[in-house]
């Protein structure tokens, strides 16, 4: 029967005019349920219309039921472009069903708003914060009590993150003042559907799980081009590999041949590399990019342009992956491997958005092991194996808000209060006594008080409860300069300065390894280094983490190629099989069996059951396919215990793969053996929370937690709190426990590795090592860690030879702007650029060589000479400017242009200029050497002069 036929004739009419003929089959599944008023959870690919398998049911009850005023519908998509879509979706049906249908968010005028709260609309369309930021209001509340259904748009978006979890005690909070409503959930993938849907409903109620594939299969392969001799010219002109050429060609070939092309990548910066490098090509090309660090009217430009077909193609990260219309699109790139099942399905499914086509979409792999794990995911893709859906439990920041929130509703009562907060499913197992404790911090900080056994507040419960109505910490972002060219080169997260950069870390940005010099408010210096090891990504913390199934998969095709080769099968034909099954093009099959048989002929090979230790000069791989979130957890624990157990701080990177360490000594390279073996897992959680507790991620987490607790002020900037004093200050508080919690959700998967160490205990697991000598160099499964590349994985990162540094350093130094000033007439000066200067120059007034080199930004210091030439008392910080221009002209009579040039440097003054320039240089380059040395030495101290 036509599920069409079950609907209020209102609704039908509307229907045909509108051009809905028939049901797709997620509204054949979904209506009848929906109108029998159960709650759902409807999970179906983007495209087969299951927004208006939600809404026509909901319409067709409204349209049944008397006009009242309030709010009967409430429809929460987690970002403002998709209120505004949804918005210009439904304006045509306001008319036939009566129905008034607002949109409120941030960017809601205050007009608009005051008149939602004379007169409120049928439907409001909104945001999980802003109800947060409706429910206490006086009128909003009253409106709030018609509501009588909930549609929550990309509900799987929200169930991972404690947005969603705010949002579930939101909804409770809804219903204390409404009494129970219908729950619809909608999604385009989920892992774990019932977990989900648990969530929807909170923790008592019931759902149904509607469910649809596609109508047909989506079209997924993976290629990998491979480079030409134009590809190899054209990669000098703009300065990339040979195989980034190739595959730029193919990602640009793509684009030509479809109207609209989306080419996803998994970081900001990768989408900025590919939009550079294909504009510096053509710089007509109609692409450009789209991520979150773009300003908001960017984006929007973005859209339209793309929408009205101005753009062919989009650059863009998980920015687009949610449902913004942005107008039909064709086809689907994605650049290298998108890391998880559900990524690919999200994004995949953007392409041929109308009901009955089938998602076409390609993965471009830049490396065999790129190959293997995008394989893999195609593989799982087709066969439908997510990852699982992890929700963070018993969230005690956010229940913090809450319980101000609650109050701030009216309800005066803790029982009354705790009974909401366990009605919501990531509270379902809450303790009275974690409850309790949350309810006295509040009280301490006095954002709640008890007043004859019930809870009152005041100003300051008001203020805390709306300038933290955002689940999502406040980034700041660092600048990067290059100490020797002085250029800015691009920013860094908070997250990442504070966890990971310090003086002498390298890190990985626009293509280039640099190495942190020193860190100022705001500010990074860094130079560029030629030795890349032990490098990380600038976007590490962005990465998108791969799931221990998806790399143990990764482990298993190892094998099975292992296996294929040692029973004397030929690698083409191995690389044959491997093409159906996962979806690889011939370039890719091939490229991937060539890399494991080299691998193999050098090494034992890595794979789900064996364990690899390489040893490399000052350097260890273990090679351990855990996947992400299993490797961090297994490195922070043993590079403390091998620090602890030689002495000595060393270096540590992982990834899905491997954990690479760097030694101070080569011969400290055997403890990470004797430490695996070692390491128990009862061992794990101690050492875990004493990592942890002395870690600045912690502290940097803690500081979030605290905000978000109101214990310290939103506004609050963490270089300048205290660390230690912040963990002394809320050890052993819930803020504590809460960082702990937040961490080991995001961050650690304590109990999997528990489990992998239970199976090394009992041999279910294998540890094979190998040896490498300096003239062998590092396996080729190992070198890829140990000689990170760059941001997208492909720009040239040159072994930067030191003449290419002290060329970018002499070019900035005859550059540098300068003022000579005659200390013999007085009457003579010159603003002028080091490079115009003559080898021994002299006054132009009076033909004297005794010229001063004024500061820059001491100016004054003229003055300070005209008073002492006068006879006039000077002050302490006079007389010091006149003795250092004096000492100045002094290295300049004697140097002439040379002492110029070392005092343009950075922080080089008269006196480290006179040790350079009292050297003995074999060669012009030395002389660079020594300045660039004192610049940095000026970086990485002046912040600490008096």
């Amino acid at each position: 029967m036509d599920e069409f036929g079950k609907l209020n004739g209102r609704v039908k009419d509307s229907l045909s005019k509108f051009g809905f003929k028939k049901p797709t089959r997620i509204q054949e599944k979904a209506i009848p349920e929906i109108l029998e008023g159960k709650n759902a959870l409807l999970i179906a690919p983007t495209g087969t219309g299951k927004t208006e398998a939600a809404l026509f049911p909901v319409f067709s009850q409204f349209s049944k039921g008397p006009k009242e005023n309030g709010i009967k519908i409430l429809y929460i998509a987690p970002l403002r472009a998709l209120n505004r879509d949804m918005q210009k979706r439904l304006q045509r049906w306001q008319e036939p069903l009566d129905m008034d249908i607002q949109v409120r968010h941030g960017d809601t005028t205050k007009t608009q708003r005051r008149k939602q709260a004379v007169n409120p609309p049928d439907m409001l369309i909104t945001t999980p914060e802003t109800l947060q930021a409706i429910l206490p209001g006086s009128r909003m509340k009253e409106h709030l009590k018609s509501v009588k259904w909930v549609i929550v748009d990309e509900v799987h978006e929200l169930a991972e993150s404690k947005r969603g979890t705010q949002l579930s005690l939101g909804l409770e909070r809804v219903v204390h003042q409404a009494g129970n409503f219908q729950r619809i959930g909608l999604s385009a993938t989920v892992g774990s559907s019932e977990r989900v849907a648990n969530f929807l409903v909170g923790s008592s109620r019931e759902a149904e799980i509607i469910k649809v594939g596609s109508t047909e299969e989506s079209s997924i392969n993976v290629k990998s081009p491979m480079p030409t001799e134009e590809d190899a010219k054209l990669s000098e002109k703009l300065n990339a590999t040979p195989t980034m050429i190739a595959r730029l060609q193919r990602i640009k070939e793509i684009i030509d041949e479809h109207d609209s092309t989306l080419t996803f990548v998994n970081t900001r910066e990768a989408s900025e590399t590919l939009g550079s490098k294909l504009k510096f090509w053509d710089s007509d090309y109609p692409v450009t990019v789209h991520h979150g660090s773009l300003s908001r009217g960017f984006r929007i430009n973005a859209e339209d342009e793309f929408r009205n077909e101005e753009l062919k193609g989009l650059i863009c990260t998980s920015s687009m992956e949610l449902g913004i219309d942005i107008g039909a699109i064709d086809f689907i790139i994605q650049y290298r491997s998108p890391r998880q099942v559900t990524r690919l399905i999200q994004r995949i499914g953007r392409s041929k958005h109308r009901i009955g086509a089938s998602s076409e979409g390609t993965i471009i792999a830049a490396d065999p092991e790129d190959v293997a794990e995008s394989g893999v995911i195609a593989r799982n893709t087709h066969l439908h194996k997510l990852e699982k859906t992890k929700i963070p439990e018993n969230s005690l920041d956010v229940l913090a808000h809450q319980l101000v929130g609650i109050n701030l509703d009216g309800v005066q009562k803790a029982q009354e209060v705790f009974k909401i907060v366990k009605s919501a499913y990531p509270y379902r197992d809450f303790s009275k006594e974690e409850f309790s404790e949350v309810l006295t911090q509040l009280l301490n900080q006095g954002l709640l008080w008890r007043d004859n056994q019930k809870l009152s507040r005041g100003r300051k419960s008001w203020k805390y409860y709306y300038t933290n109505l955002s689940m999502i910490p406040d980034i700041k972002h660092y600048k990067i300069q290059n100490i020797a060219s002085g250029e800015s080169i691009g920013t860094l997260d908070e997250e990442f300065v504070v966890g990971k950069a310090e003086p002498g870390v390298t890190f990985i940005c626009k293509g280039e390894a640099w190495q942190v010099i020193s860190i100022d408010e705001d500010l990074v210096k860094v130079e560029p280094i030629q030795d890349p090891y032990g490098a990380i990504p600038a976007w590490e913390g962005e990465l998108i983490p791969v799931s221990f199934e998806t790399a143990q998969n990764v482990g298993d095709l190892r094998k099975s190629i292992d296996e294929a080769l040692n029973s004397g099968k030929e690698p083409k034909e191995i690389a044959k099989n491997l093409q159906n099954k996962y979806s690889l093009d011939e370039n890719s099959s091939e490229w991937l069996v060539r890399h494991i048989d080299k691998h193999r002929k050098e090494a034992p090979l890595p794979t789900s059951k064996r364990l690899v230790i390489e040893s490399y000069e000052k350097f260890s791989v273990l090679h351990a396919p855990f996947g992400s979130i299993v490797n961090k957890t297994l490195a922070q624990i043993l590079a403390a215990l091998i620090s602890t157990r030689i002495g000595a701080s060393i270096g540590v990177k992982s990834d899905p793969y491997r954990i690479a360490f760097r030694y101070p000594e080569k011969k400290d390279t055997r403890a990470l053996e004797k430490t695996l073996r070692n390491l128990e897992p009862e061992h794990v959680d101690p050492l875990l929370k004493k990592v942890l507790s002395n870690s600045s991620t912690f502290r940097w987490r803690l500081l979030h937690v605290a905000k978000r607790f109101g214990a310290i002020k939103k506004d609050a900037d963490f270089s300048k709190i205290n660390g230690r004093r912040l963990l002394r200050s809320f050890e052993d508080t819930p803020l504590w426990k809460e960082t702990e919690r937040e961490i080991r959700l995001k961050k650690f998967d304590v109990p999997k590795l528990k489990n992998l160490l239970g199976m090394l205990r009992e041999d279910k697991l294998e540890i094979e090592t190998v040896e490498r000598s300096k003239g062998q160099g590092p396996t080729p499964l190992g070198v890829s860690i140990l000689n990170e590349l760059a941001s997208a994985g492909e720009i040239v990162v040159p072994k930067r030879a030191e003449r290419k540094i002290l060329k970018v350093l002499k070019r900035r130094l005859s550059n540098r702007q300068v003022k000579l000033f005659c200390l013999n007439c007085q009457n003579w000066s010159k603003l002028t650029r080091v490079r115009r200067i003559s080898e021994n120059p002299s006054c132009k007034n009076c033909g004297a060589k005794f010229l001063g080199l004024v500061p820059q930004k001491k100016r004054g210091v003229l003055e300070a000479i005209k008073k002492e030439k006068k006879g006039e008392d000077l002050t302490e910080e006079q007389k010091t400017a006149a003795r250092r221009l004096k000492e100045s002209a002094n290295l300049i009579l004697t140097y002439g242009k040379k002492a110029i040039t070392a005092m343009a440097g950075h922080g080089v003054g008269p006196t480290t200029a006179a040790r350079i320039l009292a050297k003995q240089h074999k060669n012009e380059n030395d002389f660079y050497r020594d300045i660039l040395r004192a610049e940095r030495v000026y970086a990485r101290t002046h912040r600490f002069w008096d």
